[in-house]
């Protein structure tokens, strides 16, 4: 159990601890005058059951612990489930945790033929070389190919040798014979993301993608399996509402592209597209998600000013934050009020309506008024308050927070995601 906890601190525990300094550092404006004796509060421990609704704290697969440790801005949980303890730094990665918690359980369920998934592994050992031509050499490769091959090969050439894959993925034989598509088919099914980087799902999405391959398991069956969901990518409602399966089923490659496209179009330098679609913090989906985001809010100016706030993403943590922020601000453009553009605050962006309101998001779980929220929240230069700003945040202030930022003279909107992602019918 142990190994377990360690492998997922790799993923999640490690680059959680520098997560708190990352989204302080983001909001931290030119200095103002901040009273040294000003009495901070101190992170602390929370309750599970104070935050949660009850039928998240436990089932027959999980159990959350009840302490929560909030470092200032996010909450940080332990899980114990049968297939070993997980943690999630965030309220929104442990709903998707817990999800995906529920989705390994409903595999377990699904027998497959395992000496002929073990025959199939040899088979790829086997293979590789034989393909391997085919992504070192595409163009004498596929040249001369039947037509139907051939209308792939303008996508695959222009994206071989200037896609780096990241380790979200799976191979590139994996993906050429198709296990890749049945892996998304199926994670579709699930209703999780065909590239989360939890262990123990991917295990299980190999096991039913290779035996899916083989004809050994139909969709169709696994799917009697699935409970109620739908094939949407992640737990938060905005951003869900921006995209559908199609993620899971597109290949890596495929996404790559379109992302390009996209991005090229909204006027974003290639260079620094190509920088960003090659950010290995960003997974195929993740960076479909920032894109599709931007896309949204057509006619908003400078949005490609977030490709380049992307590029300071060095671990998948910051880089779901930074997408965060976009989804939010797509969300706030559509159903509050247009945003006119996007200008530089510190270190990230804040979007301005057309009658020059500020709109700063900050998708945190819990905030406490601490010596850094304090610097970041101060108004700039000599100004005693700040004027005409708003701050969307979807979790919660504490109320020392909320009185000293309303004392600052900011617009405050918590528990924003109803708001800014309100549920259709």
């Amino acid at each position: 159990m142990n190994s377990l906890i360690n492998r997922f601190e790799q993923s999640t525990g490690k680059i959680i601890k520098t997560l708190s300094c990352f989204m302080v550092t983001f909001f931290i404006l030119t200095s103002g005058a901040i009273s040294a004796s000003a009495q901070y509060e101190k992170p602390g421990l929370l309750q599970a059951k104070n935050i949660l609704k009850p039928e998240l704290l436990k089932n027959k697969n999980y159990s959350v612990q009840d302490k929560v440790k909030n470092d200032g801005l996010f909450n940080h949980y332990t899980v114990e489930s049968r297939f070993g303890v997980f943690e999630a730094g965030t309220d929104n990665s442990l709903k998707i945790l817990l999800n995906e918690i529920d989705a390994i359980a409903d595999m377990k369920l699904v027998e497959t033929d395992d000496t002929a998934i073990a025959a199939l592994k040899q088979s790829g050992q086997n293979t590789v070389s034989g393909v391997k031509n085919l992504f070192n050499d595409p163009q004498n490769t596929l040249e001369g190919a039947a037509s139907g091959v051939a209308s792939l090969f303008n996508r695959g050439k222009e994206t071989i040798g200037k896609r780096e894959a990241t380790d979200a993925e799976d191979s590139k034989f994996e993906q050429f014979i198709g296990i890749s598509k049945s892996k998304g088919i199926i994670a579709t099914k699930y209703g999780v993301n065909v590239y989360s980087r939890n262990e123990v799902l991917q295990e299980e999405l190999d096991r039913l993608g290779q035996a899916d391959y083989l004809g050994g398991l139909g969709v169709g069956i696994a799917s009697s399996f699935v409970p109620g969901v739908g094939g949407l990518i992640l737990s938060t409602s905005g951003t869900a509402r921006l995209l559908n399966e199609a993620i899971n089923t597109t290949p890596a490659s495929e996404l790559w592209l379109q992302n390009k496209n996209k991005l090229v179009a909204m006027k974003v330098n290639s260079d620094t597209v190509e920088l960003f679609l090659n950010n290995p913090s960003f997974s195929p989906a993740l960076s479909t998600v920032l894109v599709a985001a931007l896309e949204s809010m057509k006619g908003v100016d400078n949005r490609g000013f977030f490709i380049k706030i992307a590029l300071q993403a060095s671990d998948p943590a910051m880089a779901k934050i930074i997408t965060k922020i976009v989804v939010m601000s797509a969300g706030y453009n559509k159903e509050i009020a247009p945003l006119k553009n996007f200008v530089p605050f510190a270190r990230i962006a804040q979007g301005v309506r057309k009658d020059g309101t500020k709109v700063v998001f900050m998708p945190a779980d819990h905030v406490i008024w601490s010596k850094q929220v304090a610097a970041a929240a101060a108004p700039a230069g000599n100004d005693e308050k700040v004027s005409n700003t708003e701050l969307w945040i979807l979790g919660s202030l504490s109320k020392q927070a909320t009185a000293e930022l309303k004392k600052l003279g900011w617009d405050i909107h918590v528990e924003a995601e109803s708001q800014l992602f309100p549920a259709r019918k």
